[in-house]
């Protein structure tokens, strides 16, 4: 906000002083409100957004024209292209800032800004620099572009002096991996971001907000795919959409029924194999100038374990803030029941819920019969969605509850992950998860799945997503399925005489029924085989043999988004940066990858905009996701901020008007 000074002549009030005192009091009251509190805010918009303002802060209206996304997996690596593309509607030359959501497992491998006829291609730069020479590019007229990274599954991209009438295509290169649960295998685009709560004295993450307008136009995409799955399967479906498949077994066209589609909801892809129930591995390959890469993929059969030696401890913890209002809270709520359901007489539990603040049903946690758990349902049919999302306090709570050593202690965390202090979090569950287990639960339309599966990832269990209502049972079931023990522990990797590899991630998981081991290596040379060996309870081994002549694209820049990630995971665990940056560098350099120390910048080298020329910024306010009303996030102390300043607004708008009506009487 800005506050303009009025230049007046000694001793004369200015014409209309009073009115103008009233609105600057008023943008004062106004800003006071905004900012006094912790609240729930879209840290960034996820569907796109471009920025543009004029020199007095006015926003000038622009045109999203169009969102294509292309997307080719072969096996078990997605290709993913995403081109959308902006018009400058407007009479002056304009910068823009295009925020975007991906995948928390992307990696993203290259963009390109075309403004009319011109293709640039970016490059990969240390972030500083390429920050550097896209304000110098900016300053002196050049079109230019930047894509930087905010968090690992957020990112904007600046373009600078875009001319009058103009069309702009900002295009992204990134690939992922398949998600893969027994014979079931999911894609998850994101399309939209759900807005993210900024707790008090967290890092202030201003930028532009989702219109609370739920009446304006949504934002539009163009999705298409092409799936060549490496072996037969039944036909694809989604969760999220009405689709067209074109194909047979392994080959298929896909693309939405409807063709254009809103973008306030994430695109969902499934697709499944038949398969005997015996655990399955494969190995792909990659060889790029001269260096060789694997993934191996290994999924446990699918059954539950016979028996089970200790009682479980279970502690849910329940998100009931604000961005989980609408769709998402009546989902939380079925999910939470649903788990109660599967509680055995011997177990133990607690729900802890929180908003802007934490609550425990109970004191400590309680036997599973049937007077606790009565209560548990009556307290859980009777949640609402309000307020903020102090998710660390109740976590807390719950990793530091007295803990018995005759309990298996279970976390269970439902929620949409809408938080902007990750690291935080991360860190207190590495330093207090002691021999727990934290799974996480996501809710919503389009949750922060990087939040919760780094989570899981730190609490040494598993992320899982429901999307809808209707996959709520089943979801729960199988969450519940790999609860019970982990069919494969102390998972191996044997590689034959003489070859050596560099293998992400370092520490190898147990593996849960149906949940896949994904590892990545960097190999000195390419080897016939590899071996995995484990315990089941009894010993266990698995040789996956090098399938002939066939290279799988993305695998060597997946390697090294695992290395960075790993690279990150000690940065957010307290590792001097000073030791992490220059190896993280390194290796986004090497692999032309977008990481939190390197950026793409493209420019022109013809300047576009004469200097004389001002230079504007603009907004298109994104997408809600589906079924997230604007969020009621207010505590009891924003209420009251805002009720004194609707009072102090109506008490002035009163003295404006009895001042009128005496000096026109």
């Amino acid at each position: 906000m800005t506050i303009r000074l009025l230049a007046t002549r000694p001793g004369a009030a200015p014409r209309n002083a009073l009115p103008r005192a009233l609105l600057c009091l008023a943008a004062l009251l106004l800003s006071a409100t905004a900012h006094a509190l912790p609240r729930d805010t879209p840290e960034e918009p996820g569907s796109g957004v471009f920025l543009m303002f004029d020199d007095d802060g006015q926003e000038m209206p622009a045109t999203l024209l169009s969102t294509d996304v292309d997307i080719r997996i072969s096996g078990p690596v997605a290709q993913v292209t995403l081109v959308q593309s902006f018009q400058n509607e407007g009479a002056l030359f304009s910068e823009g800032r295009y925020v975007f959501p991906l995948p928390e497992q992307a990696a993203v491998t290259g963009m390109t800004l075309t403004v009319g006829e011109r293709r640039i291609v970016g490059e990969i730069q240390p972030k500083q620099e390429a920050k550097r020479r896209y304000q110098q590019a900016k300053r002196d007229g050049h079109r230019a572009g930047l894509v930087e990274q905010r968090h690992s599954n957020l990112f904007t991209s600046s373009v600078a002096n875009i001319a009058p009438g103009e069309r702009v295509e900002v295009t992204l290169h990134y690939s992922q991996t398949v998600d893969v649960q027994g014979n079931d295998f999911r894609l998850r685009v994101p399309m939209t971001l759900t807005p993210r709560y900024q707790p008090e004295g967290g890092e202030n993450l201003s930028g532009p907000f989702h219109s609370p307008d739920s009446s304006a136009a949504p934002n539009m995409a163009r999705l298409r795919v092409e799936l060549d799955a490496g072996q037969s399967i039944l036909p694809p479906d989604s969760g999220s959409h009405d689709l067209n498949v074109d194909g047979a077994r392994g080959l298929y066209r896909i693309h939405p029924s409807d063709g254009l589609v809103p973008m306030d909801r994430d695109f969902l892809l499934h697709w499944r194999i038949a398969n005997a129930g015996q655990s399955r591995g494969s190995l792909f390959v990659e060889t790029v100038n001269g260096e060789h890469y694997a993934l191996v993929m290994l999924t446990p059969p699918s059954q539950p374990s016979a028996t089970r030696a200790l009682p479980r401890e279970t502690l849910f913890i329940i998100d009931t803030s604000g961005s989980m209002s609408g769709a998402s809270i009546r989902q939380a709520r079925a999910s939470l029941l649903e788990a109660l359901a599967h509680l055995r007489p011997g177990d133990r539990f607690n729900v802890i819920e929180f908003n802007s603040v934490h609550h425990a049903l109970f004191e400590a946690p309680s036997p599973a019969d049937e007077v606790h758990l009565q209560q548990a349902r009556r307290f859980v049919a009777g949640l609402e969605a309000s307020g903020g999302t102090e998710m660390l306090p109740a976590l807390h709570t719950a990793l530091t509850m007295p803990a018995d050593a005759e309990y298996l202690r279970q976390v269970m965390f439902i929620t949409d992950g809408a938080v902007t202090n990750e690291d935080g979090i991360f860190s207190l569950i590495h330093r207090r998860l002691g021999s727990a287990r934290l799974f996480t639960v996501g809710i919503g339309s389009s949750p922060n799945s990087h939040f919760m599966r780094k989570a899981a990832q730190f609490g040494r269990g598993t992320f899982t997503y429901i999307g809808n209502l209707q996959e709520v049972s089943k979801a729960m079931n199988d969450l519940f399925v790999k609860l019970e023990n982990p069919v494969i522990r102390d998972v191996q990797l044997t590689l034959p005489p003489g070859v050596e590899a560099e293998v992400w991630p370092r520490r190898i998981p147990d593996l849960y029924a149906s949940e896949p081991l994904l590892l990545t290596l960097k190999l000195n040379r390419v080897p016939e085989y590899l071996t995995l060996t484990g315990l089941t309870p009894a010993p266990w081994e698995q040789t996956l043999p090098l399938p002939e002549g066939r290279q799988h694209p993305g695998i060597a820049r997946l390697w090294a988004r695992n290395k960075i990630e790993a690279l990150n995971d000690r940065l957010a665990l307290g590792e001097p940066e000073e030791v992490i940056r220059p190896l993280l560098t390194d290796v986004a350099l090497e692999h032309s990858l977008m990481s939190r120390y390197t950026s793409f910048v493209a420019i022109e080298r013809t300047p576009s905009r004469p200097l004389d020329e001002p230079l504007i910024r603009e907004d298109i306010a994104n997408t809600l996701p589906d079924g997230l009303a604007w969020p009621a996030t207010a505590t009891g102390v924003d209420r009251l901020w805002r009720q004194a300043v609707v009072l102090a607004l109506t008490g002035l708008l009163l003295i404006l008007v009895f001042r009128r009506r005496r000096h026109r009487g």
